[in-house]
């Protein structure tokens, strides 16, 4: 069984944590960026004009972080955004009172429009905000190179912010598809406990009522007959309670040999001919062993519950690189067509799981058949007894 190192010198990261970590590494990115231009504006301009290019800056960092943040909880893309145009409208026309050193702010405009707008739209606009850099620098300097690199500066420091917003919304996804997991696991084994504990329970208290209403019967004319029923119905019970308690460990293992002698005596005991045809095999893998003690299990439930059968035929044979089991009973009362119950489903479950075939349905003749074939994994080999 895996341990936890529970150190007290490693504190444990949980999703939660990796995800606001991821989230705030993003936001003060951001905010690293936004102090280039914020730096030159105070350095190089009026009084006057660093204060209108400031308070520019300041909401376009606002938006931004509208933006990002959209981007960092993985909220569903748009066709276009109200707030999008307005932080175009703060990229550019700020630059008459910050100059040059609004050039590299029309690269967050990239990034955001890569974030909030789906594609091609999104790819559209962030081609449309690299090139609209040509004219812009263009404004300020006169060299071609000066122009291109601050064209590719938009482009790269574009696709950065928005590569870290992307890696932070990938951590968040994460997260949810580790709790989505998580969670179609518990549902998983909450379906194997029903059907475990109905393959269980189902037959064995069919059992009880079976033998409790022959001692009933019994215990004014044969009173020994009846207190061996009794005895029976009592250890029964007790095997029931101890089959619930495996069933909840994840523990239980059928027995087909068990299962095949039990529903020979509980059909024998209800008064039904029961007829036996099973080669004498022995080492069966335990993923056909199982299927098939299970599907002996559900047919004399079956059988007892739902049918007033008077004879029961089982036969188990090799074939075809596996093994079949045929479960035969004339007792189909009239009208039986119907969807198939709880227990037949998880049958069938556990036949697909060993990767076998299933068949259940009334003969041409009236009797009603379950047949199982379950294949054997090349290297697994059947050992008949002597």
């Amino acid at each position: 069984m895996a341990t936890v190192d529970e150190s007290p010198d490693r504190a444990p990261v949980t999703p939660d944590l990796a995800v606001r970590i991821a989230q705030w590494a993003v936001l003060l990115l951001t905010v690293a960026y936004f102090s280039f231009p914020a730096a030159r504006v105070l350095s190089h301009e009026s009084p006057l004009s660093a204060a209108g290019a400031l308070a520019a800056l300041a909401l376009l960092a606002a938006l931004q972080f509208r933006h990002t943040w959209h981007g960092l909880r993985a909220e569903p893309k748009v066709a276009w955004s109200h707030t999008l145009l307005w932080q175009a409208l703060l990229s550019y026309l700020p630059a008459y009172l910050a100059g040059d050193a609004w050039l590299g702010v029309p690269s967050f405009l990239a990034a955001s429009a890569l974030v909030m707008l789906r594609s091609p739209r999104g790819y559209l606009v962030f081609a449309a905000v690299v090139v609209a850099e040509v004219p812009f620098a263009a404004l300020f300097y006169r060299g071609i190179g000066d122009i291109a690199y601050a064209c590719l500066t938009t482009a790269v420091t574009g696709l950065v912010v928005y590569g870290f917003i992307r890696m932070a919304a990938l951590v968040l996804e994460v997260h949810r598809l580790r709790a989505s997991l998580a969670q179609r696991a518990v549902d998983t084994e909450r379906l194997r406990f029903a059907r475990d504990l109905h393959d269980v329970l189902g037959h064995t208290l069919a059992a009880i009522v079976l033998k409790g209403e022959l001692a009933g019967a019994m215990m004014h004319t044969r009173s020994d007959d009846a207190e061996r029923e009794l005895a029976e119905i009592v250890g029964l019970a007790r095997a029931a309670h101890r089959e619930v308690r495996e069933v909840v460990s994840g523990y239980r293992t059928a027995t087909l040999s068990a299962e095949l002698t039990g529903v020979t005596t509980v059909l024998t005991a209800a008064g039904i001919d029961c007829v036996v045809d099973a080669a004498p095999l022995d080492a069966l893998p335990a993923e056909v062993s199982g299927p098939l003690a299970y599907a002996l299990r559900e047919s004399a439930t079956n059988v007892l519950r739902h049918s007033r059968a008077s004879r029961c035929d089982i036969t188990l044979r090799t074939a075809d690189g596996g093994v079949d089991l045929t479960v035969v009973n004339d007792g189909v009362p009239s009208g039986a067509e119907g969807p198939p119950g709880s227990g037949l489903n998880g049958l069938r479950e556990r036949v697909a799981g060993g990767r076998g075939l299933l068949r259940a349905g009334p003969l041409p003749d009236g009797r009603f058949e379950l047949a199982i074939h379950m294949p054997l994994r090349s290297g697994s080999r059947l050992v008949e007894a002597q």
